[in-house]
């Protein structure tokens, strides 16, 4: 029987074990930025107003949400400056506001609408 016990205690831990590195289905495996990057897209229309908002689709969070409306501008517009940029809720939807120069010395106003990541208030 005492041989028996260093058995059942080995087999008792290794299943404890076994369970603790299950992982909850419902949790998100953690994404490195790369791969977040990879599996964003962009829908909607140009940017020029709230009907023809940049959907961002795909981002979870603003980690990786925001970093995906600079590289639309830059694919877009190749270098800017960024003048102004701010939060605003619109029928429903949270739309992030963009005011950037060109480098040709054009103001332009950009609207993403981030609902996907960040869902309207109130």
């Amino acid at each position: 029987m005492k041989a028996l016990l260093p058995v059942l205690f080995f087999a008792l831990v290794s299943g404890l074990c076994a369970v603790a590195k299950t992982e909850d289905p419902a949790m998100p495996a953690k994404v490195g930025k790369k791969e977040a990057a990879s599996r964003i897209t962009y829908k909607g229309g140009d940017g020029s107003s709230f009907e023809k908002a940049v959907v961002i689709v795909g981002a979870t969070s603003s980690m990786d949400g925001v970093p995906a409306e600079g590289k639309w501008l830059k694919k877009k517009y190749g270098s800017y400056e960024k003048l102004q940029q701010g939060l605003v809720q619109h029928e429903g939807k949270s739309y992030d506001v963009i005011t950037i120069r060109t480098k040709k010395g054009k103001e332009v106003v950009i609207y993403f609408d981030i609902s996907g990541f960040f869902p309207a208030r109130g």
